[in-house]
């Protein structure tokens, strides 16, 4: 590494030790280690050094010095500071990170590796812990199927089969898949296995990654004999063959690839075992030791173990970092690097735009992800990253509970759990249900339940299939699961909702659209007949929402008299669906047309209800209306069923109503979409309530559709549609949703 003069001469320890004193007392005071005393990063030493005069001088000196380069580089990167600024440029200590300014603008930051592969030794010598920021972190190889990345990986599952039971798959999991890939060694080539009865104990790696494209060998009744006798390890795809080299680094004897493990159909055949299969993937995944996640590749002929992209520049740093020099403990390398983005400590990418990935990643107990810039391990108990980074959610977890414990809330329903990424979510929900449910009430019976599920669901929604067909068996073994915990039987699952909550399950929406459906051409294509109209699985890749999963301030108004399911396959509860129907009772109204181009006039005699009906379609159709809202449809009419009212916690009330258009089936309709109307008492004033109200109101659109109104204004005309509403008689019917 070449260094500019004025680079060597930064006393690079003393900001350092800065660092470390701020990082030790954050430490403390997020374990509770302060006696008392509030952490206050202000008050704790702070080092400042000078660099060069201006960033000009620096833009010079990046041609021959590596560290100056690097904070070009940063400077370049941001893109929002002012290049004209002659300033000074500084080297600043701020806890995780030295930042480099030049007068009022931060130029960078910079982060602090070392190049030993356990970081834990250093940390414990500064009286510290690894935790989501370390003053030290680890340089990573560039060669991610090297001896020390492959090290770190092991480590890391060695360490959670020792000392994390609750990891461990249960016992009714445990069961292995009908095939399995011996991975070999070096001297012996990969093979198919049957397994059997005796092979219940073995340990298994399945694979969760992205095809692309048909995998070049697969397992058909034509290749299996071949596949059986083994296969040179360069034969198989990239992605398959990488993933291989990772089984045998864990020490792992056998992997689970779908293309190899399931026969797949031929020319002329059916589905092959696809079907049957697919309905296994809970113990297939949920029973495996770990599953490895290749996030970053698109492609089975990608691979991703892959050259990385990394610059380290070294630094002086004389003394192992304890707070003082001290002459008895052992040197340490120093680098440099441009500071983290955060947004690469994650599995974003290809893999996670996949329908099929999302329950793969969520089934499984433990995750091992490899992303085009590290590996990333993560399990019930804990996210370790290979930079040298560990989030220990229960942490988190236990600071939420001991929150809401202190504002004597208790743990259900109190909200701990909603702040957790989704993997945490789902492992950690079972822990949050009240055990034993309120009295007198099943578990399956407490609203606060399905919350998660449409959490799930929105996650879900707008990943993309090769064949949209597969929208809900690629879920269905999240439903299953999810069905387990929440009490609820196998016939209490229908088309991606549940029956006991299923009046407000009904009430979904894509986001930004409630009532005229706004799909994107990709959408347009993945639109499917063969699921339910009141289904959410029937849009295209549109993020689908419900507005109502957090709160159960309602009461039904409407109530499920009868559901119909035909499943492709009767055996498979949670699969794909043929053809389905609901029957509901409830307020109902018959409307000619959901559209009047002369809603705006108030010289037009309408109801203020028809004229809400007509502003949300014009404001949400973003130009011009589509013919059939201003026609009736081929059965007659529209209709808009009431389906909850209730207060929302806010000193307003609130109107759900699901908006149908009739077929020409007798009764029969399809879903349009939901409309919810709101009142708010006379005389509120401007407060932010009111000013969420209306903004609700107006549908969340930035566009004002008609004369412009001021806020009262504006209640009092949502007012009006809701009193001439309650004064209307609305006859109480049976229809039928298809």
């Amino acid at each position: 590494m070449v260094l500019c003069e004025i680079c060597r001469s930064i006393d690079f320890r003393s900001l350092f030790v800065a660092r470390l004193k701020q990082c030790r007392a954050r430490q403390k005071a997020y374990h509770g280690n302060t006696d008392g005393i509030r952490y206050k990063p202000d008050d704790l030493p702070s080092i400042k050094a000078k660099h060069y005069d201006d960033i000009f001088e620096l833009e010079k000196s990046a041609r021959d010095c590596d560290l100056c380069s690097l904070i070009f580089q940063g400077f370049e990167r941001r893109g929002d500071v002012d290049a004209e600024d002659a300033s000074p440029i500084f080297f600043h200590s701020l806890e995780t990170k030295i930042e480099v300014w030049g007068g009022d603008w931060k130029l960078c930051g910079l982060d602090v590796y070392t190049d030993r592969a356990n970081t834990k030794e250093i940390l414990e010598m500064c009286k510290m812990e690894e935790d989501d920021s370390p003053p030290i972190l680890r340089m990573m190889s560039k060669h991610p199927d090297s001896k020390e990345a492959m090290t770190i990986a092991s480590s890391w599952l060695r360490n959670c089969l020792k000392n994390h039971s609750s990891c461990n798959p249960p016992p009714e999991s445990q069961i292995p898949p009908k095939r399995l890939i011996n991975v070999g060694n070096e001297t012996q080539c990969p093979f198919l296995v049957e397994t059997s009865s005796a092979s219940r104990h073995i340990q298994w790696l399945s694979l969760s990654y992205c095809w692309g494209q048909d995998p070049s060998m697969k397992l058909t009744r034509k290749t299996m004999d071949m596949l059986k006798n083994g296969i040179a390890l360069d034969r198989f795809d990239p992605t398959i063959r990488d993933a291989i080299l990772v089984a045998r680094g864990l020490e792992i004897p056998y992997i689970w690839i779908d293309s190899l493990c399931i026969v797949q159909k031929e020319d002329g055949e059916e589905d092959g075992e696809w079907n049957k299969e697919a309905s296994k993937m809970n113990e297939i995944y949920g029973g495996s030791t770990v599953t490895l996640v290749v996030a970053s590749s698109s492609s089975v002929m990608e691979g991703f173990l892959k050259e990385r992209q990394s610059q380290y520049v070294s630094i002086s740093m004389p003394d192992t970092p304890g707070g003082e020099p001290s002459d008895t403990t052992s040197r340490w390398n120093a680098y440099l690097s441009l500071e983290w983005d955060e947004n690469e400590d994650s599995a974003k990418g290809p893999w996670d735009r996949r329908g099929w990935t999302m329950q793969e990643g969520l089934l499984p107990n433990r995750l091992l992800c490899y992303t085009s810039s590290q590996s990333i391990w993560k399990c019930c108990k804990e996210e370790r990253f290979e930079r040298g980074v560990t989030k220990n959610p229960e942490h988190y977890v236990a600071r939420g509970q001991r929150l809401f414990d202190d504002m004597s809330f208790g743990s259900f329903g109190s909200g701990w759990l909603w702040e957790q990424e989704t993997f945490i979510k789902f492992k950690r929900f079972r822990d949050y249900l009240p055990s034993p449910p309120s009295p007198g009430r099943s578990l399956r019976l407490e609203r606060e339940v399905f919350r998660l599920w449409y959490d799930l669901i929105e996650d879900y929604s707008p990943r993309e299939f090769t064949n949209i067909q597969d929208r809900l068996v690629a879920f269905s073994g999240l439903a299953k699961v999810y069905g387990n915990i929440i009490q609820c039987n196998d016939d209490d699952y229908v088309a991606g909702l549940w029956k006991p909550d299923l009046i407000r399950g009904l009430l979904w929406h894509t986001d930004g659209a409630r009532l005229v459906p706004r799909r994107s051409p990709k959408s347009m294509l993945a639109v499917n007949p063969e699921f339910p109209s009141w289904s959410w699985a029937s849009v295209g890749y549109e993020v689908v929402k419900n507005h109502h999963k957090d709160n159960d301030s309602f009461d039904f108004i409407s109530e499920v008299e009868d559901i119909q399911i035909d499943h492709r396959d009767q055996g498979q509860p949670f699969g794909a669906v043929q053809s389905d129907s609901l029957v509901l009772t409830g307020p109902l109204k018959k409307l000619p047309r959901l559209y009047n181009m002369a809603w705006k006039s108030a010289d037009v005699s309408m109801s203020e209800f028809e004229r809400r009906l007509s502003q949300i379609v014009e404001m949400e159709s973003r130009g011009d209306v589509e013919p059939k809202y201003s026609s009736p449809p081929p059965g007659g009419h529209f209709a808009a069923l009431q389906m909850l009212r209730g207060f929302g916690g806010q000193p307003m009330s609130s109107l759900d109503l699901l908006i149908l258009e009739a077929t020409n089936g007798i009764n029969t309709y399809r879903r349009v979409g939901i409309l919810t109307l709101r009142s708010a008492p006379e005389g509120m004033s401007a407060s932010r309530i009111v000013v969420d109200l209306v903004k609700d109101l107006e549908n969340s659109l930035p566009a004002r559709i008609g004369p412009s109104r001021t806020t009262a204004e504006t209640i009092e005309f949502y007012n009006k549609v809701m009193e001439e509403l309650e004064g209307d008689d609305w006859l109480r019917e049976s229809v039928t949703i298809v």
